[in-house]
């Protein structure tokens, strides 16, 4: 009788049999891997063929950094054949290794409502997976503070029966700050699920004026805190939802000013570059930045790098702003170094203010 097949065995036959192409990529952007859809797909006979080629020799106009929707790209074959794919990547941490899995859909013979489709149904799938992880680590840091409540009302009752005055108000103030953190992780879990789920109400902004209500929205903590803002913007106009290209934007700037170093203002510069189709939007500032190699876990929801105690917080809103830059097919990305600061590039397609 055959050895049962290991969980290897069965995860290489999943990869070779799925029709779609799929392409694993190393963190230097190498292919290292290819199924037979995506070898017969590209022109190749086998996958040897494929192995050590850099992935932009394939899809030129895609990053594995994006890791989400790429409707509308090119992928190109062997000998040069240039045609429309939706390609999607996947970054999977195994070990102390990065790489990424790329799901390559040949969209040639694919009408346009039945692309419009496939991309709806893929930003549906991104929105129920985003808002498990999200339950997922709510429920985990909702443990702590519910635990403490847990704790300290025990503590409470023995005080009361004790008459110790001093440990009721300490248990009290500890209930109640417990009660509070739960609370605001509830409600950020109910604003990221609107975030992702809401329908988006596209309308050409002009970028100044959106971006100087998201000022207006900050002023208060923006004068208290004295920070300074510098705004360098052609004219130009984008399409988005205006309440969510706002929240992008303000959360941006709140996190500029809370990470600003300790005793000094804040100077945030935010500055856009375009070329005839994009636009490039910066927001930099000079606070107390990271290590360059959290520049994607950033975004991840509730994810934080610095000290609770010193930097307050439930950690969800630049994964509210990923989440939205996502929704509208643009590119958020962070490079920052610890002590200098932190720079945020979206790049979104553009046009001329009042076209």
């Amino acid at each position: 009788m055959p050895e049962a097949a290991t969980a290897d065995d069965w995860r290489r036959l999943v990869f070779d049999e799925t029709v779609a192409g799929l392409v694993l990529i190393d963190q230097f952007g190498t292919i290292t891997g290819a199924n037979a859809w995506a070898c017969r797909m590209f022109g190749f006979e086998a996958e040897a063929e494929i192995i050590g080629m850099p992935i932009f020799r394939l899809l030129p106009e895609a990053s594995p950094l994006d890791a989400g929707l790429g409707l509308g790209l090119e992928g190109v074959r062997r000998d040069g054949v240039r045609f429309p794919v939706d390609a999607r990547f996947t970054m999977i941490e195994r070990d102390d290794e990065t790489i990424f899995l790329a799901t390559v859909v040949d969209l040639r013979g694919t009408s346009a409502e039945e692309a419009a489709l496939i991309a709806r149904a893929e930003e549906l799938e991104r929105v129920n997976e985003r808002l498990a992880r999200f339950a997922f680590v709510a429920s985990q840091d909702l443990q702590e503070p519910l635990r403490k409540i847990a704790v300290f009302g025990d503590l409470m009752e023995e005080a009361i029966l004790r008459g110790d005055n001093d440990e009721i108000v300490h248990a009290n103030a500890v209930m109640r700050f417990s009660a509070l953190r739960a609370r605001a992780l509830v409600q950020d879990l109910l604003s990221f699920s609107r975030i992702v789920n809401d329908e988006l109400e596209l309308a050409s902004l002009d970028l100044r004026a959106a971006i100087e209500l998201s000022l207006a929205a900050l002023s208060p903590t923006i004068a208290e805190t004295k920070a300074r803002v510098e705004i360098d913007l052609p004219a130009v106009a984008i399409e988005a939802d205006a309440t969510q290209f706002q929240r992008l934007v303000q959360n941006i700037l709140a996190n500029a000013i809370k990470y600003r170093k300790p005793g000094e203002p804040a100077t945030i510069d935010i500055r856009a570059f375009r070329d005839e189709a994009s636009l490039c939007l910066a927001i930099a500032d000079d606070g107390i930045g990271f290590e360059a190699q959290y520049a994607q876990k950033i975004f991840e929801p509730l994810k934080q790098l610095h000290s609770k105690v010193e930097y307050p917080g439930s950690g969800v809103g630049l994964a509210i702003c990923k989440a939205i830059a996502d929704r509208h097919g643009w590119r958020l990305s962070v490079e920052a170094q610890p002590g200098l600061g932190a720079t945020f590039f979206i790049v979104l397609p553009a046009r001329d203010a009042g076209r």
